[in-house]
C-alpha cells in the first residue's frame, strides 16, 4: 500500500516488471465466477448508479417542469449507500470542472466592462448587502446558537452573492421576459454577480487555507500566466491554424487537455480545480464559432450525463432530517428570511434610485435571487474542507432551493409582463412622408443574401429629399443553451482566418461600400445571435427600437438563374414569426436574378434599363406594395408597369348574389376597401400620366386560371415583380391554397410555383396593421366582421357554390 492508500503488488517476471492491483477495488469476474456480490465492487456499482441517475434525472425534470421549476430542483434527491459515494464524487468533481469551463466560455468581459451604471449598481448592491447578511445575521444569530461552525458565515456570505446565469436565463425564457428591459438588466447584472462570486470564493478559500501565503502567491501567479501567456498563445494558435468553419480534432483535444491541466494546477495552488477550468473558459478567444463548437461537443454530455452526479453528491450531503432535529425552528426561519430578503431589498432600493416602477424593482430583486451551480459549488467546496458542518450545509442548501423554487410561481401569480410599445407613426411605407427619411431593417441569413439585398436597396431610390437609413442585420443561429445577443459593428473587425470573422468582415464591408455609393444612404450593421425559435423577437424588438417602416427578409429558398435551391426550412418558421409579430410592414425578398452574375452589369450601371412589374389585386398589402414600387419608379433607369386585375362578370354576379344575404357591415367593408384601392390607383395614374417610364395595364379576370394566363401574356420582361401578400384575403382572382409557402401570399405563391417569373426576383409586401384592427377576408371583408359572422358566411358561400355547380 502506498501513501495514497492504494493497494498493489510489484512482481518481477521475464517480461519485465508487472504491477498488480487488488481486483476487489474495481470489478469482479462475473456473477457466476465471483464470490462477492457485483454491487460490492466499485465499477459495477458506479455503472448501476450512473444508469439510475440518468433515469431519475430525466424523470425528475419531467415532473418539475409543469410546476415551473428549474431543472436542478428535481436533481438533488437521491439515495445511495455512503460507502459507494467515493467514485461517484470523483466523477461529480470532474463534471463541475467541465461545467465551469463552459460557464467561463460564456463570460464576455467586454460586455461586463461596457455595462451601464444601472446594471453595475444593481449587481454591486446584490453582492455587498447579501455579504453583510452573511457576516451579520449569520454571525450574530447562528453562531450564538452554537449550532454551526465558526467559519460558516464566510461561505454563506459568498454563496448569497451568486445569481446563477444559466438558471436565470431558463426562468426568463419560461416567463417570456428575456427580451424585455427587465430581463436584459437581470442577465447583465447576473454576469457581474457570477464573476464577483468566484472572486470572493477564491478569497475565502485562500483565507482559510493552512498555507495561505503560498496559496495566494501560487493562485495570483496562475491568473497572471493565463492572462499574459496562455491567452496570447491560444489567440495565435487559433488565428494561424484554424481553417474552414470547423475546429479540427487537434484544437478540440488541445483545449480538453488544457481544461484538465488547468484544474490540476489550481488544485495544486490550494483552490478548487473548477477555478482553473473557469479561468481557461474566460480567456478563450471570443468568437461564436469556437463557443458553438465546444457547446456542441461538451454541453449535452456534461449537463446530461455528468452534472447529475454532482447533484447526487449534494443530495447525499444534505441531511435535512438531522438538520431539523438539531436546529431550532427560529434559527431556520431567521436564516431563510435573511437569505431571501438580502438581494430583494437591495435590488429594490437601487431600482427606485433609477426611477424604475416599484413592482418592476421587486420583480428584479426576486429574479436576482436565482441560485444554481455556482452557489452549490461554493457550499460543496466549503463542506469538503470542513469549513461548514452538516447542519449549516443542509440549511443553506434548503435556503437555495426555497429561493429558486419560489421565483417562477410567485411571478406567474403576481406579475403580468407587458411589452413596452414604442410610439411612432411611420410603421408603414404608406405613412412615411415623401420628403422624410425612409428606415429599412434589412436582414441577412447568409452571405449569399448580401448581393441581392444590396441591389434591392439600391433601386429603392434614396435621394437627398428622402434619404434611406438601412439597419443591416446578420442573423446567426445560436447553438447551445445560452441567451441571445446583439452585436453592433462600428467598422471593420480586422483580418482573421476564422470563417465567422471572414463572413462578418464581408457583410460589414459590402454594406459600407453600398453606403459610399450614395450620400443619401446611411448604413448601420449589426449581428443578431439567437436561436431560430426566438430570432423573430430580436428582429421585431430591433425594428421597434429603430422605428423602421419596413423589414426586408430573404425567402428561405435561394435560387441561381431561376433554379430553386433548398436552403434551410427552419428559416421559413423565422420568416413567418417575423411576419406575424412585426411592428411595421414586412417584405419577403425572393432573389431569383438580382444577385445573379448575368445581371451584375445591368443592375449596377444606371444607363441600363431595369423593368419592374407591380401586380395589383386590391387590399392594404397591395396598396403598400404600390407605394414602394412607386418609390422605385422614381429612379432614372427604371421602367415600371402597373398591372391591375379587375373582377370579371362572373365574380361580380357571384358577389351580388352573396351581398343579398350579407350583413351591411360586410358590404360596406368591401366597398370601403375598393374605394381606397381606386383612390390610390387614381392618384398614381394622375401623378405619373406624363412619365413615359411608367405604364398602366388593366386585366379583367374571373378566376385564378385567368389571372395566371394574363400574367403569362406579359412575357418574361421583368427584373423584379412586386406584389402584396394579401394577408387574410380570399380572393377568387388568386389561388386559395398556398400553404406550402405561406409567407409568399397568394400572388407570390403563383409567381413562385407556376413558373411565371422564373428569371425575375419577387418582392412580397405585407402592410403593418394594428392588432386591434384585423386583416381582410374574402373580397376585402374586415376580419373582425368575418370572425363574428364567419360560420354563417361560410355556409352561404358554400351554398352558392353548390348552386353554381
Amino acid at each position: 500500500m502506498d501513501k495514497l492508500g492504494i493497494e498493489y503488488e510489484m512482481i518481477k517476471t521475464d517480461d519485465g516488471m508487472q504491477i498488480c492491483y487488488y481486483s476487489n477495488s474495481r470489478s469482479g469476474n462475473g456473477v457466476w465466477r465471483n464470490e462477492q456480490m457485483p454491487l460490492s465492487l466499485s465499477l459495477p456499482m458506479f455503472l448501476m448508479q450512473q444508469a439510475f441517475v440518468l433515469f431519475v434525472n430525466h424523470l425528475a425534470i419531467a415532473v418539475v417542469k409543469p410546476l415551473r421549476q428549474p431543472r436542478l430542483v428535481g436533481q438533488l434527491i437521491y439515495i445511495f449507500p455512503y460507502k459507494t459515494a467515493m467514485v461517484l464524487e470523483t466523477f461529480a468533481n470532474m463534471a463541475v470542472v467541465f461545467h465551469m469551463f463552459l460557464v467561463g466560455l460564456e463570460m464576455d468581459i467586454n460586455l461586463i466592462l461596457c455595462s451601464g451604471t444601472k446594471v453595475l449598481s444593481i449587481a454591486l448592491a446584490g453582492i455587498f448587502v447579501p455579504m453583510a447578511v452573511g457576516f451579520g445575521l449569520f454571525f450574530l444569530s447562528v453562531v450564538e446558537s452554537n449550532d454551526f461552525g465558526s467559519n460558516v458565515y464566510i461561505f454563506c456570505a459568498v454563496a448569497l452573492t451568486a445569481t446563477n446565469f444559466p438558471e436565470l436565463t431558463e426562468i426568463l425564457t419560461d416567463l417570456k421576459l428575456l427580451r424585455l428591459d427587465i430581463g436584459r438588466t437581470a442577465l447583465s447584472s447576473s454576469l457581474i454577480s457570477d464573476l464577483c462570486t468566484w472572486m470572493l470564493y477564491l478569497v475565502a478559500i485562500l483565507v482559510l487555507n493552512v498555507g495561505k501565503y503560498y496559496a495566494v502567491l501560487a493562485t495570483v501567479s496562475f491568473i497572471l500566466l493565463c492572462i499574459f501567456a496562455i491567452r496570447p498563445a491560444l489567440l495565435w494558435i487559433f488565428r494561424h491554424t484554424l481553417k474552414g468553419e470547423n475546429l479540427s480534432d487537434s484544437h478540440i483535444w488541445l483545449v480538453l487537455a488544457g481544461i484538465l491541466l488547468s484544474g490540476f494546477l489550481t488544485d495544486g495552488c490550494g483552490v478548487h480545480s473548477a477555478v482553473g477550468a473557469f479561468l481557461l473558459g474566460v480567456i478563450m478567444p471570443q468568437g461564436q464559432l469556437i463557443k458553438s463548437i465546444f457547446r456542441e461537443r461538451l454541453n449535452d454530455f456534461v449537463m446530461g450525463t455528468w452534472m447529475p452526479l454532482f447533484f447526487v453528491t449534494i443530495g447525499l450531503r444534505s441531511n435535512l432530517v438531522f438538520m431539523f432535529s438539531q436546529t431550532s425552528w427560529k434559527v431556520v426561519l431567521v436564516v431563510l428570511i435573511s437569505a431571501c430578503m438580502g438581494k430583494i431589498v437591495s435590488t429594490f432600493l437601487v431600482s427606485l434610485l433609477y426611477s424604475m416602477p416599484p413592482k418592476e424593482g421587486l420583480v428584479l430583486g426576486l429574479l436576482m435571487n436565482t441560485k444554481g451551480v455556482s452557489a452549490l459549488v461554493v457550499l460543496n467546496a466549503a463542506r469538503s474542507i470542513q469549513a461548514v458542518n452538516t447542519q449549516a450545509f443542509a440549511l443553506m442548501i434548503l435556503a437555495m432551493l426555497v429561493m429558486t423554487c419560489s421565483i417562477e410561481p410567485i411571478l406567474i401569480a403576481t406579475y403580468k409582463p407587458t411589452k413596452q410599445f414604442v410610439l411612432y407613426k411611420h410603421r408603414t411605407i404608406h405613412r412615411t412622408k415623401q420628403m422624410a427619411e425612409f428606415r429599412i431593417l434589412a436582414c441577412i441569413h447568409s452571405t449569399s443574401n448580401i448581393s441581392g439585398m444590396i441591389k434591392l436597396l439600391q433601386v429603392s431610390n434614396a435621394t437627398n429629399q428622402s434619404p434611406i437609413h438601412v439597419f443591416a442585420a446578420r442573423l446567426v443561429q445560436l447553438v447551445g443553451h445560452t441567451t441571445a445577443m446583439l452585436i453592433m459593428h462600428e467598422g471593420s473587425t480586422g483580418s482573421n482566418s476564422n470563417l465567422e470573422q471572414v463572413e462578418t468582415e464581408k457583410f460589414t464591408k459590402d454594406f459600407e461600400n453600398y453606403a459610399k455609393t450614395n450620400e443619401a444612404v446611411t448604413v448601420q450593421t449589426l449581428t443578431s445571435v439567437s436561436p431560430y425559435e426566438s430570432m423573430h423577437e430580436d428582429i421585431c424588438s430591433l425594428a421597434e427600437d429603430k422605428r423602421v417602416a419596413l423589414i426586408i427578409i430573404p425567402f428561405h429558398l435561394t435560387a441561381k438563374d431561376g433554379i430553386g435551391t433548398y436552403a434551410n426550412t427552419a428559416l421559413a418558421g423565422v420568416n413567418l414569426n417575423i411576419i406575424t409579430n412585426a411592428p411595421c410592414s414586412v417584405g419577403i425578398f425572393v432573389d431569383r436574378g438580382l444577385s445573379s452574375t448575368k445581371r451584375k452589369e445591368s443592375l449596377y450601371k444606371d444607363h441600363v434599363i431595369k423593368r419592374f412589374i407591380m401586380l395589383f389585386t386590391g387590399g392594404p398589402d397591395d396598396r403598400e406594395a404600390l407605394v414602394y414600387a412607386w418609390r422605385m419608379a422614381g429612379r432614372p433607369n427604371v421602367k415600371m408597369t402597373l398591372v391591375r386585375f379587375l373582377p370579371g362578370q362572373d365574380v361580380t354576379r357571384l358577389r351580388q348574389e352573396r351581398n343579398s344575404d350579407r350583413n351591411s357591415d360586410i358590404i360596406s367593408g368591401y366597398e370601403r376597401e375598393k374605394q381606397l384601392d381606386d383612390e390610390d390607383i387614381y392618384e398614381f395614374r394622375f401623378k405619373t400620366m406624363n412619365d413615359e417610364s411608367i405604364s398602366y395595364v388593366e386585366k379583367v379576370v374571373n378566376n385564378a386560371e385567368e389571372t395566371v394566363a394574363a400574367i403569362r401574356t406579359l412575357g418574361y420582361i421583368g427584373d423584379l415583380y412586386i406584389v402584396g401578400r394579401g394577408e387574410g384575403i380570399e380572393s377568387p382572382l388568386t389561388v386559395s391554397d398556398w400553404r406550402n409557402f405561406p409567407e409568399l401570399g397568394a400572388m407570390g405563391y403563383m409567381l413562385e410555383t407556376f413558373n411565371l417569373a422564373s428569371r425575375a426576383s419577387i418582392l412580397i409586401i405585407q402592410q403593418y396593421i394594428d392588432r386591434n384592427c384585423a386583416n381582410m377576408s374574402e373580397f376585402g371583408t374586415p376580419a373582425h366582421i368575418r370572425i363574428k359572422y364567419g360560420s354563417e358566411l361560410s355556409q352561404r358561400i358554400k351554398h352558392v357554390d353548390e348552386d353554381d355547380n
